[in-house]
């Protein structure tokens, strides 16, 4: 659940401070932190890079029905020697957006308000014609894990580990291989 807008963010949005999205983007080749400005930003703690016109955010979509939204992160203008060192499997990890007010003196005012907080599904590469390499990566918001299957399977391991006692699955690899033969009653 998305915490309250704060009194400083209220008030610096009172103020008209200029708006930006902070994106933080969990990668097996480490997290990406991204700002559609130009430049590094600092908040809490990391730097986040500009991407200007170059990274994009699907319209994010706030509903009041339970509904899983679907959110495309991209990224334009990707050296395509750096998409190929690239681990491709992104699954469950996380993936955040920020609105953020810049004060001033070029920093983010505190407590931005967080408008996504997702999971990531898959990622894609594509290369134009020029050599140019784009990375989009689909995340899912809301309720998207009760729509997907299991990742894992009941064994008899798992099974000894929350029941030590219990050994009724190690009967099941003698049954895998039994032929039956099923007969009318």
């Amino acid at each position: 659940m998305t915490a309250p807008l704060t009194a400083r963010m209220a008030a610096a949005l009172r103020a008209r401070r200029p708006l930006a999205l902070l994106a933080e983007i969990e990668h097996p080749s480490g997290a990406a932190r991204l700002w559609t400005g130009v430049g590094p930003l600092q908040w809490n703690g990391q730097t986040f890079r500009g991407s200007g016109t170059l990274g994009t955010i699907t319209p994010i979509k706030h509903t009041s029905g339970l509904a899983i939204q679907e959110i495309n992160f991209g990224l334009a203008g990707v050296d395509p020697l750096e998409v190929a060192k690239l681990d491709d499997n992104v699954r469950n990890l996380a993936g955040r957006v920020w609105l953020a007010c810049i004060d001033p003196g070029q920093s983010v005012v505190p407590d931005p308000y967080q408008v996504v907080d997702a999971q990531l599904d898959y990622q894609t590469f594509a290369a134009s014609a020029d050599g140019v390499a784009t990375i989009s990566i689909t995340a899912r918001t809301g309720f998207y894990s009760l729509e997907r299957a299991l990742d894992e399977a009941w064994t008899s391991e798992e099974q000894k580990l929350l029941y030590p006692a219990d050994a009724g699955l190690d009967m099941i690899p003698a049954l895998q291989n039994q032929d039956l033969q099923w007969t009318p009653a």
